[in-house]
């Protein structure tokens, strides 16, 4: 008996970590999705105002600043693709705990 309660207590402890990682991750997802929100905005402003400038040095500073914005898409959307296979894969081991309970 005493080894049931050892081990439902530690299965609890298991799942309350789990449970801050995956509480952790998805604060973590939303600034994530905030800030490409925000960078998929800035491509296209600066997509808008690249049809407006003149040819010459500040059609290239408007090409650069496209490139460091998609640049930046691309890096967040693997963020957000890792943070979420994260909170997945550990939701599945707290729904095996509990089952273990």
């Amino acid at each position: 008996m005493q080894e049931v309660k050892i081990s439902q207590e530690t299965i609890n402890a298991e799942i309350k970590v789990y449970q801050e990682f995956i509480d952790e991750w998805k604060q973590e997802l939303l600034q994530v999705q905030s800030d490409l929100e925000k960078c998929k905005e800035r491509v296209s402003l600066l997509n808008e105002l690249q049809k407006h400038v003149t040819p010459g040095s500040r059609t290239e500073t408007v090409k650069a600043n496209i490139d460091l914005v998609v640049n930046e898409v691309v890096e967040l959307t693997k963020k957000e693709f890792r943070l979420d296979g994260n909170i997945k894969t550990y939701q599945e081991f707290v729904i095996e705990l509990n089952k273990m309970l």
